[in-house]
């Protein structure tokens, strides 16, 4: 059936959601064929849930209305059964943020959605894990450079002076990564967050960002050279140490970057 259904499945789920109309045809179809492989293309993908990712992605308010009504007695059912050191209020207030906030540069994680499930149970899985992991403590590195200095795979991949310098200078040298980061172009600081942190490998990457992989693989490597780039200088500006030490706190971020950027390579 292939492509020639594409036509029927934005009709079915114009229908649905008469209200998410400003989304045109060509758009929609688009996203769709980024989500469903051509052989899986026919009458049963879940247009109607793509259709209200998509326009939730962009950041449309009717479509946000839309999912949270749909989906948030879910949210109350997970917060009622696991119960977590948090208010009903805040859960609801975690997924949310979690799936539909666009931070600056970046992208909303509900664009994510590829229909093989219903985006009600994609919810409701991702309500369930995060409010699973609030009771846990099983959280992510919340900052960026936190999340790199403390990449197992980069540790791992440390020369013995690496290893001390970092241990001498871990204050120092965290403080200027952050500052560092933050010296970024929007957009670079957040696909390396949307890689390191919340780990999305390329091909998520790539549907978040409505790209190519190839262009996520050129864009992650330009924010990682420019980063390094950027570091020499901070850490020669901002601490004061040997040539040698310098060296060494260079390559020392340089192979935790590369150890907490091969997770979105896959390897």
């Amino acid at each position: 059936m292939g492509r020639e259904v594409l036509p029927r499945l934005c009709a079915r789920a114009r229908k649905a959601w008469p209200e998410l109309g400003a989304i045109v045809d060509a758009e929609l179809e688009a996203f769709i064929r980024a989500r469903v492989p051509d052989e899986r293309l026919d009458d049963d993908v879940r247009a109607e849930d793509l259709l209200l990712a998509h326009a939730c992605a962009k950041g449309t308010r009717a479509a946000h209305d839309a999912l949270q009504a749909l989906s948030e007695p879910d949210i109350d059912r997970a917060h009622a059964r696991i119960r977590p050191p948090l208010t009903l209020a805040q859960a609801r207030q975690m997924v949310w943020s979690h799936l539909l906030d666009i931070p600056e540069g970046g992208a909303a994680r509900i664009a994510l959605y590829k229909g093989e499930r219903e985006l009600a149970a994609h919810v409701r899985a991702l309500a369930n894990r995060l409010i699973l992991e609030r009771v846990s403590g099983d959280k992510r590195a919340s900052s960026l450079e936190d999340a790199i200095l403390h990449s197992s795979a980069g540790a791992s991949a440390l020369a013995p002076d690496q290893q001390r310098v970092k241990q001498t200078y871990l204050p120092g040298l965290r403080a200027t990564l952050a500052y560092t980061l933050s010296s970024l172009a929007p957009r670079q600081r957040a696909l390396l967050r949307d890689a390191i942190v919340e780990r999305h490998d390329e091909d998520a990457l790539a549907l978040m960002y409505a790209t190519s992989r190839e262009a996520v693989v050129e864009a992650i490597a330009a924010a990682r050279d420019k980063l390094e780039y950027l570091l020499k200088n901070r850490l020669a500006e901002r601490m004061r140490v040997s040539d040698r030490d310098h060296a060494s706190l260079v390559g020392c971020v340089a192979r935790h970057l590369d150890g907490a950027l091969s997770r979105t390579r896959g390897t």
